[in-house]
């Protein structure tokens, strides 16, 4: 990062919050916050088979002549970071469940710290959620089994420095994922780290599958003063299941102006039909955990367990459609069977319409009727999803594409049927390319430098 005195914010301490990122002048759109280098790269805990020295996913045919990992080559099996973890990684026995990918960033981690200086000091003030992971009987034994007793019969460390490290890691780093460069694992940064979650974010980052360094750029204007941060989850998630994920994977409960607002901005994406007198919405008294749902129209009230249950039967049902060999017709079958208990806008609804515009794309044969229903729904979708998530984002370049595509298509037949001439054709097709610009700054939000 450039230095402190061209930043664009500051690192203020917020009630409730902790450690945050506060602009100190106005951001414009797509302008970079700030660019941010991995300290720790590693693979998930539960991965296939990656390399330890770039991610690369491998088929395993060539390991580490030492420890028995998996590497891409022997130039990656010679990398720094390998050389100095590879004696503790000779003593992990792996298991009928495959190998110990959870050992290898805390071993990293464990590393720099030995190693002192600046990325270790801004990391090892990041927050752990000790006393939250304590709870989770299960998972707290997991690790002690599988990685504090592993890294004790090779370093003289006590447990609750490694357990500390395991919680900076569980609670700080931030998935990568380049299908086009088949790398997967996750990546821990001093400063990136610091950025906090709001499900009406103002900020998005990009990481660079070569080197993973990483920037953060605005997604729309940020005003000096203003929080800047990010989503740590989808935004197209409603409740209880956003709130559910968020209080389980990071331990808070958010208290953003979406979260504040039980119609989430008036989109209602979190609705239910009334079982009861099939005529009013249920939505939550407020969005605290366990909150009662009740019926606007009718009063009856809901228990928040029933309410979580049927929701995520439903969206079950919907990722096994995505599963199996999905299909428009699938989709659509699915919003018709479950339109007696889901809002039209219901979030699951929006899911299902989102993976019909990308089915619908990827049709090659095209005709006028796929092509008004893809332009409808790229419609329907954009007028809910930016309200709920506003700023340029992957998301609305992605349908933006879609529904340009398709009102292009759309001309081409109207051309061959001779319902405008070319003319009229040329024209309308130089307007939906003009109007292309939010889709080219959709793509620089997505683009690493």
């Amino acid at each position: 990062m450039e230095e402190n005195e061209n930043r664009p914010f500051r690192i203020a301490k917020l009630a409730g919050k902790g450690c945050c990122l506060v602009a100190t002048r106005d951001i414009a759109p797509l302008e970079i916050i700030l660019s941010d280098r991995a300290a720790v790269v590693a693979p998930n805990h539960e991965s296939q088979p990656v390399c330890l020295g770039c991610l690369q996913i491998v088929d395993g045919s060539y390991v580490c002549p030492l420890c028995g990992y998996p590497m891409c080559s022997l130039e990656c099996s010679m990398c720094s970071v390998h050389t100095q973890e590879c004696t503790v990684l000779r003593g992990v026995q792996h298991d009928g469940e495959g190998l110990n990918y959870k050992i290898v960033a805390v071993i990293r981690l464990l590393n720099l710290r030995d190693s002192s200086g600046h990325p270790w000091n801004q990391i090892d003030e990041l927050m752990d959620h000790e006393e939250e992971r304590r709870q989770d009987v299960s998972e707290w034994k997991m690790f002690q089994k599988d990685v504090v007793d592993i890294i004790k019969q090779q370093k003289d460390v006590e447990d609750d420095l490694i357990h500390h490290l395991i919680g900076l890691l569980s609670i700080n780093c931030v998935g990568v994922c380049f299908k086009k460069e088949k790398k997967e694992g996750r990546a821990l940064y001093p400063l990136l780290s610091i950025v906090c979650h709001s499900c009406v974010a103002n900020a998005r980052y990009a990481v660079n599958p070569d080197d993973f360094s990483v920037v953060l750029r605005a997604r729309r204007a940020i005003l000096e003063g203003e929080e800047i941060t990010i989503n740590y989850i989808p935004p197209i998630y409603g409740v209880p299941k956003r709130k559910l994920e968020i209080a389980n994977e990071w331990y808070f409960d958010c208290n953003c102006m979406r979260c504040l607002d039980v119609t989430e901005f008036g989109t209602f994406v979190s609705a239910l039909k009334c079982s009861h007198c099939r005529e009013g919405l249920i939505l939550p008294e407020d969005l605290k955990e366990g909150s009662l749902w009740r019926c606007r129209f009718c009063s009856n009230p809901f228990e928040s367990e029933m309410i979580q249950e049927l929701v995520q039967n439903l969206e079950d049902q919907l990722h096994d459609i995505s599963e199996n060999n999905p299909t428009v017709k699938s989709f659509e079958t699915f919003i018709r069977k479950n339109a007696k208990d889901l809002h039209l806008k219901h979030y699951l609804n929006l899911i299902a319409q989102r993976n019909i515009i990308e089915l619908l794309s990827r049709e090659t044969k095209v005709t006028r009727e796929a092509c008004t229903k893809s332009i409808r729904l790229c419609k329907s979708y954009l007028s809910i999803m930016s309200r709920l998530d506003p700023g340029y984002s992957q998301w609305m370049g992605s349908v933006l594409k879609k529904m340009k595509k398709a009102q292009l298509e759309m001309l081409k037949i109207d051309l061959q049927d001779k319902k405008i001439d070319r003319n009229e054709f040329s024209s309308k097709s130089e307007e939906v390319w003009s109007s292309m610009r939010e889709v080219d700054c959709c793509d620089i939000l997505c683009k690493p430098v």
